[in-house]
């Protein structure tokens, strides 16, 4: 019973708060108190219908509960906070600025392409920022090899499409918003 408040303590806030979100948002659609269609990111009932929840909702569920959502937020846990410790101070505004910047990205993208759910493209354009904030972090695969950090996105990309059996768009686009946000904050514009 220890584990919860030594998590507690040593998780960063910004990131403690996400998973914790992720955790309430998840199970509560899978226990059936809240329904996908209630927390689904659809612009017209974001804008017309003023269900302004939508565009928070789309960034904390991930899906049926199974493995791979347990995986999503072990995975998830550990870069974002490396992610956020490594933030410069005023630490928690900087990477609530980062998380800002990334989420109304995904918004806009969401405009123009399908993605109901954005949980797993925030992920994604997270973990480019924090591979290209720690390159020299080496990740092991599926426990089968290990990749420099800077490679893991892409990586994901082709495991991605080879699982699917089609071209992973949406996660390159992720990517794409990731690395411009990196390199606009590496030359001091944002």
């Amino acid at each position: 019973m220890a584990i919860l408040p030594e998590f507690l303590r040593e998780t960063p806030p910004v990131t403690r708060y996400l998973i914790f979100g992720t955790l309430l948002t998840t199970l509560a659609v899978n226990f059936g108190y809240l329904r996908e269609l209630k927390v689904f990111f659809n612009w017209r009932l974001f804008l017309f219908k003023g269900e302004y929840w939508r565009a928070i909702t789309t960034f904390l569920y991930i899906g049926p509960l199974g493995l791979e959502p347990i995986l999503y937020l072990s995975f998830f846990l550990r870069f974002m906070s490396m992610l956020e410790e490594a933030s410069p101070p005023p630490r928690t505004k900087n990477f609530m600025k980062t998380i800002s910047i990334v989420c109304g990205s995904l918004l806009v993208l969401s405009y123009f392409f399908h993605m109901p759910f954005a949980a797993s493209y925030f992920s994604f354009s997270m973990l480019y920022i924090w591979s290209w904030k720690h390159p020299l972090y080496r990740v092991s695969i599926l426990g089968l090899f290990d990749v420099k950090a800077p490679y893991v996105p892409w990586v994901m990309i082709l495991l991605r499409w080879f699982r699917s059996g089609s071209f992973p768009v949406l996660d390159l686009l992720s990517a794409s918003i990731g690395h411009i946000y990196f390199f606009l904050y590496d030359f001091g514009t944002i």
